[in-house]
């Protein structure tokens, strides 16, 4: 006789439900379902991929519908659950938009192993540690905090640290969670977790296709076996079901913050599912945010600093040169005389610099020499970028392209000029000035997450002997021949209209400026600025991080800016200026009235007019974040809520 199953009720939440008020619905079902499963169920007139969040539910007193399949998948672990419905709550998000975040696309097909793309090769690090790397391994180990902030100097060791903790967590059968600001840059740490964990390390990043992507994630759901899953923020919800550590590797990049719903940030993402799981949590950098600084100072993580080189070599000796003065530039207004004096030098030797500069491009605009005029995106309404090698005028909002005109279209004169200088024009001017150097440009313009491994493997050995480069060169770049730094406009962000501007500038400049002196060569750096008094430039080029932090956090506490206060910033937009004006002043007057929260607007965009449309935002500020919660469930759909803004641009 066969056994009838009995009927149960579970709670499924609908990967096709925006609504923000129910968080699952009731289904029926035949058979043992569990939590974490993944069904189709019948949603309004279609069909919905969901999860399961609950079994045992009532019988409810309405009819019901039933589940329809139930995908042969083994279930996700309970903590991605509990993950799911807090990120929810914490970021005001949608069941739709965290489950598709959380989840790989195209769940029900079927995939086929394709040949993994080419990764750098490099040798296992089984060197001895450090005095201090033994100290801090000690620390972490024995301690009873969860949390750990690592400040190490760059060059410190802080990946053969990871490796120590990592494989500690391996041969206890659990599993690491390492995350890096972006996996195509980062090539060099992933090649260290390959070589001492062979056939264990699991990439998952935005630069995989689909299929690729739900491949990793279907292994590591099926894996019986501890893994190291290494990817950038999204590699936080692979469904590993035993997590013993999670390392997040330059903590400080903004990268890790989210820009689209949900608009998660890394850091309290991991704190919380390190938290549900048990699993350690370690924040390393040389140059950590002042919010991991304020948590540190309040005991919320254990501080643990490393400030030696494993080399025994000294940081390198930085040089600031005022760009004002004519007897540093003569006739050329990019590269100054002792950079260049360096550089040919540096080339002599047979050693290799590094250039810096924060912009892509090889001009910042295209100017009429008569009225002024500057090309602009029609769209955006900001100014255009000039890009040699295409010979186009490129927006780098929304891509808009045309072709630079010898004619004005305002004053019709055809006088006109490309002003500013970026990567592409600094390469111009270096294979000028140096005609015998083998120069290398690496932006995204020049490189991609495919390529990556090529170009590092290549500068390792040395093809090439000035390397050029914006932000992609200040990230997990260890280049052992490099001797020579040289860091152009300095002082680009400090102008800007945002409150972390400083401490930007200043992670850059240690940053880029911590690649030199890595060999046995002692290194220099030349930090080129028109703002050489400014407290920035002066600790960065004195390496003096802590003095640093101790300046700017007076200045952030005096301002009432994070870490000292929470910051939501809502954000309205319009085809009409007029119209988004009107819709900002209308939001900002039934705010006035709200306690403990203070007012900033309403004003423009930094980028007023982007994507056809115009755009005002109000910032708010509070000692509690409760309050910001609160109205930003208040605004209605047409505002853009952002909760812990890492930039007010």
């Amino acid at each position: 006789m066969t056994k009838v199953a009995k009927k149960q009720f579970v709670v499924v939440e609908p990967l096709t439900f925006t609504g923000a008020q129910a968080k699952g619905f009731t289904y029926s079902a035949d058979g043992n379902i569990k939590v974490g499963q993944i069904v189709e169920v019948p949603f309004g007139r279609r069909v919905s991929l969901g999860v399961v969040t609950k079994t045992g539910a009532k019988e409810p007193e309405f009819a019901t519908k039933s589940i329809s399949l139930v995908l042969d998948i083994h279930p996700l672990p309970p903590h991605m659950i509990d993950l799911a419905e807090w990120l929810e709550d914490y970021y005001l998000a949608s069941t739709k938009t965290v489950w598709q975040t959380l989840l790989p696309a195209g769940i029900k097909r079927k995939r086929r192993v394709k040949p993994a793309a080419k990764s750098l090769t490099l040798p296992k690090q089984d060197q001895p540690l450090s005095e201090e790397q033994l100290a801090a391994y000690e620390k972490i180990s024995k301690s009873k905090s969860t949390s750990f902030l690592v400040q190490g100097v760059t060059g410190s060791g802080k990946t053969r640290l990871y490796l120590e903790l990592a494989s500690d967590q391996i041969k206890d059968g659990n599993s690491v969670i390492v995350l890096v600001p972006e996996i195509a840059l980062t090539p060099q740490l992933i090649a260290h977790f390959e070589a001492s964990f062979p056939g264990l390390v699991v990439p998952y990043h935005s630069g995989m296709t689909e299929a690729e992507k739900h491949i990793a994630w279907q292994r590591v759901l099926d894996s019986d076996q501890p893994l190291v899953v290494l990817g950038p923020r999204s590699g936080l919800f692979l469904p590993l079901d035993n997590l013993g550590l999670i390392i997040i590797d330059e903590c400080h990049e903004s990268t890790y913050k989210q820009e689209q719903n949900p608009r998660y940030h890394a850091i309290p993402t991991a704190a919380k599912l390190a938290s549900l799981t048990g699993a350690k949590l370690i924040l390393g950098s040389a140059t950590p945010s002042l919010n991991e600084v304020y948590l540190a100072d309040a005991k919320r993580i254990e501080l643990i600093k490393l400030t030696k080189r494993v080399s025994q070599h000294q940081l390198p000796n930085a040089t600031i040169i005022d760009m004002k003065e004519k007897e540093n530039t003569g006739s050329n207004h990019f590269i100054s005389k002792p950079l260049l004096k360096a550089l040919t030098e540096t080339l002599a030797s047979g050693r290799q610099s590094l250039l810096f500069l924060n912009r892509r491009g090889s001009a910042s605009s295209h100017i009429c020499n008569n009225c002024g005029h500057v090309s602009e995106c029609p769209t955006c309404m900001l100014p255009l970028t000039f890009h040699a090698d295409l010979m186009k005028l490129v927006c780098h909002i929304c891509n808009y392209r045309t072709s630079p005109t010898a004619v004005c279209p305002e004053c019709h004169y055809t006088d006109t000029k490309f002003l500013g200088s970026g990567t592409k024009r600094i390469e111009s001017e270096i294979r000028s000035l140096l005609p015998n150097a083998r120069v290398f440009r690496l932006d995204k313009d020049s490189a991609d997450s495919r390529n990556m491994a090529d170009i590092h493997e290549k500068l390792h050995k040395k093809e090439s002997d000035i390397l050029i480069g914006t932000q992609m060169i200040a990230k997990g770049l260890d280049l052992p021949h490099l001797d020579t730094v040289g860091v152009l406009n300095a002082d680009s962000m400090l102008h800007m209209p945002d409150f972390s501007a400083a401490e930007r500038t200043f992670q850059l400049i240690a940053q880029v400026s911590g690649r030199a002196g890595r060999g046995d060569a002692p290194g220099r750096v030349y930090i080129q600025t028109r703002t050489p008094n400014h407290v920035a430039i002066q600790k960065a080029a004195k390496g003096d991080y802590w003095g640093f932090v101790e300046t700017e956090m007076e200045s952030r506490k005096m301002m009432s800016y994070p870490p000292y206060r929470y910051l939501l910033k809502l954000s309205i937009s319009h085809k009409s200026a007029q119209k988004a004006k009107a819709l900002a002043d209308e939001q900002f007057n039934k705010l006035s009235g709200t306690s403990k929260i203070r007012l900033l607007g309403p004003a423009p965009a930094f980028y007023e007019r982007a994507g056809g449309k115009y755009h005002w935002h109000i910032i708010v500020k509070s000692a509690e974040r409760s309050r910001l919660l609160e109205i930003a469930k208040s605004v209605g759909t047409a505002w853009k809520t952002d909760l812990d803004p890492i930039n007010l641009l």
